[in-house]
C-alpha cells in the first residue's frame, strides 16, 4: 500500500526573482565571477542569470502535476511568524531581513539577493518546514516533502549567505522541539554545498545531530571539515562528510550506510529532517549522481525512519539549479516517499567518492558510538511527541 506524501508549496515563492549583477558594489560582483569560474569553470559569464530562479520550483511542480504520484497531497503553508523565526535567527537579522520587503538589491559578494517579494517567499520556505512537522506529528501524513525557496542551509543565525535568507530546517527544527516536543531531532543535509548555516545554529547544541555530506573544501563556501564536530555541549553531534568532485550514487549510498544510519541507531531521533539539496546530480556539472542515486536515499531514508522514530520523515529542498535535474531527482524522491519501488540504481566503475567516505567513516566511528553511550535529552519522560 502506498503512503500519503505531504506536499508543500505556493505558488508565491516564484516571486523571488533577483536578476543581473549588483551596479553598486563592482568588487561583489567581481568575487561571484571569480567563483563561477572556479567552480563551474564551463559556464559562461557573459549568459549568466541568477541561478537561485524560479524555473527551479515550476520545474518539479510541473512535473508532479503532469505525472502524479499516487498519495501526493498537496498543502499550502502558512508565512512563518516572527516568533518562529527568532528561534533561530538574531532579532537583528529577522529585523534586517524585514527591512529589505519591496526592495532589490543583492546582500553580499556571494551571490544573495533579493527582489521586492523575496521576503514572502523566504517567510513561506521557512513556514512549510513548520507545517510539514505539524501534520506529520498529528497523523496526517508520515512524510513530508516540501518544494520551497529560497534555500536555506547557508543562513546563520544573523546573516544572510548563498541565496538563503532565513534557514528553513533550522527553524523548523527549533519549531518541533520547543512547541511539539521532540527531544531529540537529526538533520542529514545532502546538499552538494556544505550547510555551514545549518552548522553555526547548532553547533553547541546535544539534541539536534547533523550529518552533512558534501564537496570538500575549498568547494563554496569552503567549510565543512572533519575536524568541525561541534562545540561545547553540541561536541560529538555534527558529523561532516566531505568528498572528492565526481562523487556518484555509490559514494553517496555509503554516506548512508557508513555514517547516517548507525549514527541514527546511535541517536535515536524522534523526528529526521532532510535538507534535499539535488545539485550532485551530473547535469549540475560538479559530482554525478542521477535520479536512481536520489530515489535509493528517499528510499533508506524511509525504512530508517520507520525503524527509529515512528516513520517521522521531512524533506526541505535546498540546492539543484538545472531544471530536468530537479524534474527527475525530486519526482523520482517522492516516488521513493510514497513508497514505490526502485527498480536499481546506476553506478560508477569506479566512483571517487567512495574511499573519502571510508575514511571519513573511520574517523567518525567513535564519535557515533558514543552518542549511543551518552545521557539522552528527551520528550520520551512524558511520553510521544504530540501538538
Amino acid at each position: 500500500m502506498l503512503e500519503t506524501v505531504l506536499i508543500y508549496y505556493d505558488a508565491r515563492m516564484l516571486g523571488h526573482d533577483p536578476t543581473g549583477w549588483d551596479t553598486e558594489h563592482p568588487e561583489w560582483s567581481d568575487a561571484v565571477k571569480a567563483m563561477i569560474a572556479h567552480q563551474y569553470p564551463e559556464a559562461s559569464l557573459e549568459t549568466y542569470a541568477y541561478p537561485e530562479r524560479p524555473a527551479r520550483l515550476t520545474a518539479i511542480v510541473e512535473r508532479l502535476q503532469a505525472e502524479p504520484v499516487d498519495g501526493q497531497c498537496w498543502r499550502v503553508p502558512a508565512l512563518a511568524t516572527h516568533a518562529q523565526l527568532e528561534r533561530a535567527h538574531s532579532a537583528a537579522h529577522l529585523e534586517y531581513i524585514e527591512s529589505l520587503v519591496g526592495g532589490s538589491r543583492w546582500l553580499a559578494q556571494d551571490t544573495t539577493a533579493v527582489s521586492p517579494e523575496s521576503v514572502v517567499a523566504a517567510r513561506l520556505a521557512a513556514g512549510a518546514g513548520i507545517g510539514a512537522i505539524e501534520a506529520i506529528t498529528t497523523g496526517e501524513g508520515r512524510h513530508a516533502f516540501c518544494i520551497v525557496r529560497p534555500p536555506g542551509h547557508h543562513a546563520s543565525s544573523d546573516h544572510a549567505r548563498g541565496f538563503c535568507l532565513y534557514n528553513n530546517i533550522a527553524v523548523a527544527a527549533m519549531h518541533a522541539r520547543a512547541v511539539l516536543g521532540y527531544g531529540r531531532v537529526m538533520i542529514w543535509d545532502w546538499d552538494m554545498h556544505h550547510g555551514d548555516g545549518t552548522q553555526d545554529i547548532f553547533y553547541d547544541q546535544p539534541d539536534v545531530l547533523v550529518v552533512d555530506s558534501h564537496c570538500e573544501a575549498p568547494f563554496y563556501p569552503g567549510t565543512g571539515t572533519l575536524a568541525e564536530t561541534g562545540t561545547g555541549g553540541g561536541l560529538g553531534y555534527h558529523l561532516n562528510v566531505p568528498f572528492p568532485r565526481g562523487s556518484g550514487n555509490a559514494a553517496l549510498l555509503d554516506v548512508f550506510e557508513q555514517v547516517v544510519r548507525p549514527a541514527a541507531r546511535a541517536f535515536r531521533p524522534e523526528l529526521i529532517l532532510i535538507s534535499a539539496g539535488f545539485d550532485c546530480h551530473y547535469l549540475d556539472q560538479t559530482c554525478v549522481m542521477d535520479e536512481t542515486g536520489f530515489a535509493v536515499l528517499a528510499q533508506h531514508m524511509c525504512a530508517l525512519a520507520h525503524e527509529v522514530c515512528d516513520d517521522r520523515l521531512v524533506m526541505m529542498l535546498e540546492g539543484g539549479y538545472n531544471a530536468q535535474a530537479l524534474s527527475d531527482s525530486a519526482h523520482a524522491t517522492i516516488r521513493a516517499l510514497a513508497g514505490n519501488t526502485i527498480p536499481g540504481i546506476n553506478v560508477l566503475p569506479e566512483d571517487p567518492g567512495r574511499a573519502a567516505v571510508a575514511e571519513v567513516a573511520r574517523f567518525h566511528a567513535d564519535t557515533i558510538a558514543a552518542l549511543g553511550q551518552r545521557p539522552v535529552a528527551s520528550s520520551e519522560a512524558s511520553g510521544s511527541p504530540r501538538g
